[in-house]
């Protein structure tokens, strides 16, 4: 009986996807294609996310500077040849996030806007956008969301337990319909090229740099990511911050509520400040728990997209008893993963261990962490950026390669120790020497990150100009 209704379902699904993908949605696009490209329209399609993520915020807010610097009708020479008015949109559909009508409707809202469009940037994967007979018109540039190239993807990952089929792909060509694929380094352009099938078109993946990056090179926002970060800190764990010659506050808990602890103040945390110059005249109320440095936790998920899971290898009461005294950890887990799903903190390690996961964002994480402890995630390229320490906690790597594969050795590429247990992340942290070798780490940053510079906006925007006035790259 379970056979029959896995056959029903089966039958569901692809009943539902040769409709929509190869009549409806197609059907629909060539007849909004009637009407002309506007120039300067640029759709933000999401595919998964609720609104608009991190590369596309910053290259949004690059064009809209342009349209301020050159306003219309401001009279001649007020803009540079050929360059529109750059009007922009975000468009997302959620899909696999939501339920196949939902999903529907939200692509058929989303056609219009896209038929129209002169460039679509996208950062996903999507049956839906590859279904599209896409005009010639219209440019279509992949940023990807995840910066180097480490667990395989897309057609490298074919036949994987993780990966689709490739009969499937042929019929259903998810990563079709990409005029450009920007990358962070030319290191990795060859990955690309075999994931989305372009090994044809290598050139027209272009290592300029990951538009997200770009806001880790100011100074301004490092210091509000970290201001924010000790901020968050502090709500969630007041007693850290107070002074350790305040007896009265320590032994009487509720004597907290008159010192105004909902208030944003000024606080240290080794190397994190906040960037509110008014709160410093309240540093005398609340300071560090000395010596304190911030590790940031930050797996990948496990199983399917749909079907994400946490890894709770990671001993934290075992952490605590040895490293606590030094550190505080903080966690991130992977956005797939559901609230109820995450592994719960353990009552007696609260104040040492912090779930950040839906209170900041992991680029503040990031930039605030002394040191970073992921496994097979890909933030390990924008975490190379600082030039930190990092370990990898590869519990399962063979359960890991098995199911999914990399495309380097991780050993051989991984610019800091890689501990199979919690064990061993603990005598690394414990030694005086520890192996965190930074030069190792600037050498992986140049070759996996050199496109990214601070610049890699700049770059986007210097391509879009150079596709609107008719000097296609590639």
């Amino acid at each position: 009986m379970a056979q029959n209704g896995g056959s029903i379902r089966g039958i569901v699904r692809d009943s539902y996807k040769n409709l929509t993908l190869k009549k409806l949605y197609p059907s629909r696009y060539r007849a909004f294609c009637r009407k002309g490209v506007v120039p300067g329209r640029v759709v933000f399609l999401e595919i998964r996310e609720k609104g608009l993520s991190d590369n596309f915020r910053l290259i949004r807010a690059a064009l809209e500077k342009r349209n301020r610097r050159h306003p219309e009708g401001a009279g001649e020479g007020s803009r540079t040849d050929g360059e529109p008015e750059w009007t922009m949109s975000v468009v997302c559909i959620r899909e696999g996030m939501e339920s196949r009508g939902s999903v529907m409707k939200n692509c058929l809202q989303a056609i219009p806007q896209l038929a129209q469009a002169q460039f679509i940037f996208v950062n996903e994967v999507s049956y839906f956008l590859s279904c599209l007979p896409i005009r010639s018109e219209t440019t279509v540039i992949q940023t990807w969301h995840a910066c180097g190239a480490f667990k395989k993807f897309g057609y490298s990952a074919v036949g994987s337990g993780f990966g689709t089929t490739r009969e499937d792909l042929e019929e259903y060509p998810v990563h079709g319909n990409f005029s450009y694929v920007t990358v962070s380094a030319p290191e990795v352009t060859w990955a690309y090229a075999q994931a989305f099938h372009m090994e044809d078109r290598v050139g027209r993946i272009l290592p300029i740099g990951v538009s997200r990056t770009d806001m880790f090179f100011s100074s301004a926002y490092r210091e509000k990511a970290c201001g924010k970060v000790a901020w968050i800190l502090r709500r969630m764990a007041p007693r850290l911050f107070l002074r350790e010659n305040d007896t009265t506050v320590r032994s009487d808990p509720a004597a907290l509520a008159g010192r105004g602890t909902s208030r944003e103040i000024y606080a240290r945390i080794g190397d994190i400040y906040s960037d509110r110059a008014a709160d410093q005249s309240h540093a005398q109320d609340l300071s560090l728990v000395p010596g304190k440095k911030i590790i940031l936790y930050a797996p990948t998920f496990r199983g399917t997209v749909a079907h994400a899971a946490a890894p709770a290898a990671l001993d934290i009461a075992a952490m605590k008893q040895a490293l606590g005294k030094d550190y505080l950890l903080l966690i991130n887990h992977h956005p797939f993963i559901k609230e109820k799903e995450r592994p719960v903190i353990p009552a007696s390690c609260r104040d040492f261990a912090f779930d950040m996961t839906d209170q900041v964002s992991i680029e503040e994480l990031l930039t605030a962490a002394d040191l970073c402890i992921t496994d097979y995630s890909s933030l390990v390229f924008e975490y190379s950026l600082f030039e930190r320490p990092m370990i990898f906690f590869a519990f399962d790597m063979e359960q890991y390669l098995d199911e999914r594969g990399f495309y380097y050795p991780v050993s051989d590429m991984m610019p800091g120790p890689v501990c199979r247990t919690t064990q061993e992340v603990i005598r690394v942290l414990q030694e005086k020497d520890a192996d965190f070798d930074l030069a190792r780490v600037r050498a992986f940053k140049y070759r996996f990150m050199s496109g990214c510079d601070g610049h890699a906006t700049a770059r986007l925007l210097k391509l879009m100009l150079e596709i609107v006035s008719g000097k296609k790259p590639g």
